[in-house]
């Protein structure tokens, strides 16, 4: 069964389309003032939309406290211990180190 482009596609509807893009602008530029309108409109639409996306729906949204504590064993710990005096003693070994001053001319 063979199928004919030219009935699938219309080339008098595609003309029209392609008019119609063609003349956008100055359909634009003669109806600014609606057109400004209609932006402003769906500019604060988007806007509605995305914060009741993400304010309002995460306000209502329950969360989901567990009634255990976190328990951490030994290991874990003297292992975050270990670490945060590692950074600690970086620094503090800044503070220790001298820098040499490039402003000031060498000593031949």
């Amino acid at each position: 069964m063979k199928f004919k482009i030219s009935k699938i596609i219309d080339r008098e509807r595609i003309k029209k389309v392609f008019l119609f893009f063609k003349n956008l602008p100055w359909i634009i530029g003669e109806n600014v003032f609606f057109f400004f309108i209609v932006m402003i409109f769906i500019a604060i639409a988007f806007g509605v939309f995305f914060f009741v996306k993400n304010i309002v729906l995460i306000e209502r949204r329950i969360p989901m406290i567990s009634s255990q504590l976190p328990a951490l064993d030994e290991k874990t710990l003297e292992r975050i211990l270990g670490k945060w005096q590692l950074r600690q003693d970086k620094f503090d070994g800044v503070n220790s180190k001298t820098y040499p001053d490039l402003f000031l001319p060498k000593s031949e």
